[in-house]
Formats: structure tokens, sequence, C-alpha cells
């Protein structure tokens, strides 16, 4: 909704100034005694005229919709997520892509709570890994895991296990998870297109 904004102006009243009074010195004791000069009428103050600032046709910022995609609310943020499902998903995860949206995540799904081990082959930006067990609660995080060198052989890459049985993955950009309050015990919801799946 459009604003306009009126700019009342004021004008103050004219300070009064003091207009000495002018006597007549009689010439002699028989002289008459003139009338002073008729005082002059303060003037009517005038009221300034107002302004008002016109809207342009610069639009009015709306509320972006939530994508038609599935969403992960945790923490003080929500995420439009990609997901990993299926053993391939699973195996692939972010590799090889060469970013990531601050509001995008990358949730991993498997049928039940246990301990995971994650790595970061061909990846090409660090993470946050958020843990979560079935009963959508954050198990612990795993931050800043850093990208490797793209050279790294696959047996040399380091693995990162989770910090206890899980049935959730949630990867963000590293440094989302100490900067939106997620940790140990942050409840999570799924909407969008996942509302209802998985119990949480």
């Amino acid at each position: 909704m459009a604003l306009a904004f009126v700019a009342l102006g004021c004008a103050a009243d004219p300070a009064p100034t003091a207009t000495p009074a002018t006597l007549s010195v009689p010439a002699s004791p028989t002289a008459t005694a003139t009338a002073g000069p008729t005082p002059t009428p303060f003037p009517t103050p005038t009221p300034a005229p107002t302004s008002t600032i016109v809207p342009t046709d610069t639009p009015v910022p709306t509320a972006t919709p939530f994508p038609d995609a599935p969403l992960v609310f945790i923490g003080d943020r929500i995420y439009a997520v990609d997901l990993a499902v299926t053993g391939e998903e699973l195996t692939l995860g972010l590799s090889g892509r060469p970013s990531m949206a601050i509001d995008r995540a990358m949730l991993f799904v498997y049928e039940e709570d246990n301990p995971r081990t994650f790595w970061m082959p061909d990846m090409h930006f660090p993470l946050d890994m958020v843990w979560i067990r079935s009963d959508c609660t954050v198990d612990g995080v795993t931050s800043d895991v850093p990208n490797p060198p793209l050279d790294t052989p696959r047996d040399q890459l380091p693995r990162y296990p989770s910090t206890g049985p899980v049935r959730f993955i949630l990867e963000i950009n590293a440094g989302q998870a100490e900067e939106h309050g997620i940790g140990p015990g942050s409840r999570v919801r799924f909407a969008g297109q996942i509302e209802g799946r998985w119990g949480c």
C-alpha cells in the first residue's frame, strides 16, 4: 500500500516588536500636546500552504511467496531443499555444483536412524552438516566443513561421522547453522511438497 506523507507547514506568529512611544515635548507651558503616531496593527498571520509528496511509480515491495518446492523449517530459517532419497541421489549429493543459494539446501532422507558418515568428493564450496533424528530434532551440527582440493584422491578424502544415529542430514552453506541458531535440540518441520512426510 503506497502512502503519501503530507508535510504541514506552520507559520509562526511574528514576534512582537517594541515600538517606542513618541512624546512631543511642549515648547512652553501653554503649548498643547500633540497626539502620538497612530499604532500600526500587527499583520494577520497567513498559514503557509501545505505541500504534498506525490507517490512515484516505484512499485511497492511485496512478500515473496514460498516456492512450490520441498521446504524445511529449522532455526529461524526456511530452506527450499533438493531431495536425496534414492541410492543414486544419496551418493551424488551436492558433488559438482559450483555453489548454492543462501536459501537453498539439500535434505538426505534415510529409512531409519543410524550412524552416518559423509564425505566431500568433487565439492566446490564448504558446508554445515545438520544431523537430524527421526523425531525431527537436531542431534548435532558439523560446522564449516571445507571443500577439499578437487584433485584429492578419493581414498584421501576426510570422512565426517554423524553426531549420533540420525535419519536426515541437511546440508547448508557453511556458517549458517551458527548464524541462524541451528543446534542440538532445534526443531525441524517439513512443508511444501513434503509436508507431513517422514513424520516431520
